[in-house]
């Protein structure tokens, strides 16, 4: 398995919007008792997906995450859109992506640095 720049770039790209999909959950999580407060959610997959199929990788830079408001969503009373439960499982989820992510990102550089050093 050989490493290339690309792949540490589009790692890096999915760690970063890792870390700021927890950062969305999180605020969805501490706005659950907010009236009015409608859930957010993260787009960066499909966008990820989009460029990659289009092109070789190496247009990374063209893939912005974004943050909206989900619609459709069913709403209490308040008008709040947050389920608890929904928000624990999808903050798991993306913890356990993260984890998979740095792992996969420690193994290429553990290989580089093989290689670097001869063993």
């Amino acid at each position: 398995m050989s490493v290339k720049p690309a792949q540490f770039d589009m790692l890096r790209e999915m760690l970063n919007a890792a870390d700021l999909r927890h950062q969305v959950i999180s605020q969805n999580i501490a706005n659950v008792n907010t009236p009015g407060y409608k859930r957010q959610d993260l787009e960066f997959s499909d966008l990820l997906a989009k460029v990659l199929s289009d092109t070789d990788g190496n247009n990374l830079g063209e893939v912005q995450t974004r943050v909206f408001e989900v619609s459709g969503m069913p709403e209490r009373a308040d008008g709040n859109s947050v389920d608890i439960d929904l928000e624990m499982g999808q903050l798991s989820k993306n913890a356990m992506k993260y984890q998979t992510l740095a792992q996969v990102l420690s193994s290429n550089l553990a290989m580089m640095r093989s290689a670097i050093s001869g063993r």
